[in-house]
This record gives structure tokens, C-alpha cells and sequence, in this order.
């Protein structure tokens, strides 16, 4: 096989490619779960102790 600045360039690519898909794959496969958000408070409720 003949090294050229066009193959360089195409194994290149595709091995950025390759880690750019395992990498997405890796994060999905770790990533927790969401938790369930907290009901919003009252903007009163936070100011009540401050004063």
C-alpha cells in the first residue's frame, strides 16, 4: 500500500471519526440517569430568613 498525503489524510479522518463514536457511545452507556427536578420554591420563602 502506498503512503500518500491523501491516505494520511483519510485514516486520519476516519480515525477521529471511529473515536468520536465510541466516545458518544461510552458517555451514553455511563451517563446517569436525570433526576426528577425539585417543585420551584416560593421567591418569598427564601428571603423570609434574611430579614
Amino acid at each position: 500500500m502506498f503512503i500518500t498525503q491523501q491516505t494520511i489524510k483519510a485514516e486520519t479522518a476516519y480515525r477521529q471519526e471511529r473515536t468520536k463514536r465510541e466516545f458518544r457511545r461510552l458517555t451514553r452507556r455511563t451517563r446517569p440517569e436525570q433526576a426528577t427536578k425539585p417543585a420551584p420554591r416560593h421567591a418569598r420563602r427564601t428571603f423570609t430568613t434574611a430579614a
